[in-house]
C-alpha cells in the first residue's frame, strides 16, 4: 500500500510503497484508511522539534473501515466504521484501571515487540508508526485499543478529526477545565484544537470566549461558527494579555495555550485572572523550557498540562459522533481543504504557514 514516509527531519514526505504484514497478531486490526487530518504534532516531528526514530509514517487522527481483525478481537469486526486515535492504551496499568487511558503507562504493550515482523516496512526495514497509528497511509495495522467503532451515519472524512483536534479541544474545555456557566475564557491559537476549545467552552455555557490568533480567517471562523464572543488579532495587537484584561475585567478564568510555543504560557498567565488557570494543550518541542514570574503563583494562578483532553476513546468518541449527528457539534467548519495523499506536502506547507483550518487527506 502507499504511505507518506518521513526519512529525516526537515525533508519532504515521500509517497511510496510500504509493506504491511500478511497476518495480524491476535489483538490487532487492519483498517482501510478513509481520511486523516494533518496536525501541528506531525509538523513538530517534520521540523525536528520532537525526535522520533526514522523512517516514520506520521498522522494520528484518522478514520476508516475495518478490513480484518485478529483472533482475540471481539469489539469490532470487518466492515465497521472506526476512528483511529493516538490514545492507544494497554488497559491494564494503574492509569488505565483508574479510567485515564490517555495517561497509559505501558504503551509498549500495544506495539509489536523485538523479533516480530514490523507493522510497516520497506524492503524488510522497519518503518515506525507515529503514536502507534501512522495514518498517512492507505492502510493501518493497529492495536485493538487504537480504534473505536462509530455510527455509520457519521461522515468518515469528518470523523477523522474526532481522534485528535475535536476530542482534545472539546475535552479540554468540558472534561479537564470543567468550564462553568458564565466563566470567562481565552484561547490562544485558533487552529483545529483551539477552535474546538472555543466550541467546548460555548457548549459549557461560558460567558466571554476570546479567540486569539494571527489569521483573520481563523478568527472569523471562531466567531462565526465556534462560539467565540470576541477575537484578538495577535499580529495587530502589541499586548495580547492587556487586551484580554480590557475585555474581561481582571482577566479570564481559563486561558488555553493551544499553539505549543513556550513563550505563550507567560502571555497566558498575564491574561489570567487571580486564582485562574492556564491550560497548556499545545505540544512543545522535546527541548522546550517554560519560564514565568513566580508572582503568578502568589496570585493563585495555576499552569496545568493537558493530554488529549483526558480522552476516553470508547466513551467519548461515540458521544462526539452523537453530538454532531444531533446538530450540536460543528465539524465542517474545521476543514480548510481536502487533498489527496499525493498532495500531502502542500498540506504540510499550509499548516506551517498558519493558513486555513484543518487539512484532511482523503483517500
Amino acid at each position: 500500500m502507499r504511505a507518506a514516509v518521513l526519512h529525516e527531519p526537515h525533508a519532504p514526505l515521500e509517497v511510496r510503497e510500504v509493506e504491511t504484514p500478511a497476518e495480524l497478531l491476535p489483538d490487532e486490526v487492519r483498517v482501510r484508511t478513509a481520511a486523516v487530518g494533518i496536525c501541528h504534532s506531525d509538523l513538530h516531528v517534520i521540523q525536528g522539534l520532537v525526535g522520533r526514530p526514522m523512517p516514520i509514517v506520521l498522522g494520528h487522527e484518522a478514520s476508516g473501515v475495518v478490513l480484518e481483525v485478529g483472533s482475540a478481537v471481539d469489539d469490532v469486526q470487518a466492515g465497521d466504521h472506526v476512528v483511529a486515535c493516538f490514545v492507544v492504551f494497554c488497559g491494564r496499568c494503574r492509569m488505565c484501571r483508574a479510567g485515564q487511558p490517555a495517561m497509559c503507562q505501558d504503551r509498549e504493550a500495544t506495539m509489536r515487540g523485538a523479533g516480530q515482523e514490523p507493522r510497516l516496512s520497506i524492503d524488510g526495514v522497519e518503518v515506525h508508526q507515529w503514536t502507534n497509528v501512522a495514518g498517512f497511509a492507505e492502510e493501518m495495522v493497529l492495536h485493538r485499543n487504537a480504534v473505536t467503532a462509530i455510527d455509520e451515519r457519521m461522515p468518515l472524512d469528518l470523523a477523522a478529526m474526532l481522534g485528535c483536534a475535536v476530542a482534545t479541544g472539546v475535552g479540554s474545555a468540558r472534561k479537564v477545565a470543567r468550564i462553568a456557566p458564565g466563566d470567562a475564557v481565552a484561547v490562544i491559537g485558533a487552529g483545529g484544537v483551539g477552535l474546538n476549545v472555543c466550541q467546548g467552552a460555548a457548549l459549557s455555557g461560558a460567558g466571554a470566549i476570546i479567540a486569539v490568533d494571527r489569521s483573520a480567517h481563523r478568527l472569523e471562523l471562531a466567531r462565526a461558527r465556534f462560539g467565540a464572543t470576541h477575537t484578538i488579532d495577535a499580529s495587530a495587537v502589541t499586548d495580547v494579555a492587556a487586551r484580554v484584561r480590557e475585555i474581561v475585567d481582571g482577566g479570564a478564568d481559563h486561558v488555553f495555550e493551544a499553539v505549543g510555543a513556550p513563550g505563550l504560557v507567560e502571555v497566558a498567565l498575564d491574561a489570567t485572572a487571580r486564582g485562574g488557570s492556564v491550560w497548556a494543550i499545545g505540544v512543545f518541542g522535546d527541548a522546550a523550557r517554560i519560564e514565568f514570574s513566580a508572582a503568578h503563583l502568589h496570585s493563585g494562578k495555576g499552569v496545568h498540562g493537558v493530554r488529549a483532553g483526558s480522552l476516553e476513546p470508547q466513551r467519548d468518541i461515540p458521544q462526539l459522533v452523537e453530538d454532531h449527528l444531533r446538530g450540536d457539534l460543528e465539524l465542517e467548519g474545521l476543514v480548510g481543504e481536502r487533498i489527496a495523499l499525493a498532495d500531502i506536502n502542500r498540506g504540510i506547507d499550509a499548516l506551517a504557514a498558519g493558513t486555513g483550518a484543518r487539512t484532511l487527506v482523503v483517500f
